[in-house]
């Protein structure tokens, strides 16, 4: 199979994802308010890894849930 296009690689997801992670650390001033919801099929592992991260960066784990939103579309 070849590959169209490759926008990131591994390493330039995982900054984006480590820097999405302190910037909502820094903008909630801390996670104590926090929670994630990924939707449902690519956004669940993304909001899952987020978590992981704020878990690595303020030793706390916020909760972290998914939505299905297949219901709600019209296509």
């Amino acid at each position: 199979m070849r590959l169209k296009a490759q926008i990131m690689d591994e390493a330039a997801l995982n900054r984006a994802l480590m820097r999405i992670s302190h910037e909502i650390c820094e903008r909630n001033k801390g996670v104590e308010n926090v929670a994630l919801v990924g939707i449902l099929r690519r956004g669940k592992p993304i909001a899952a890894r987020i978590q992981a991260n704020i878990e690595k960066i303020e030793g706390q784990s916020v909760p972290c849930g998914s939505i299905d939103i297949s219901y709600y579309r019209d296509d």
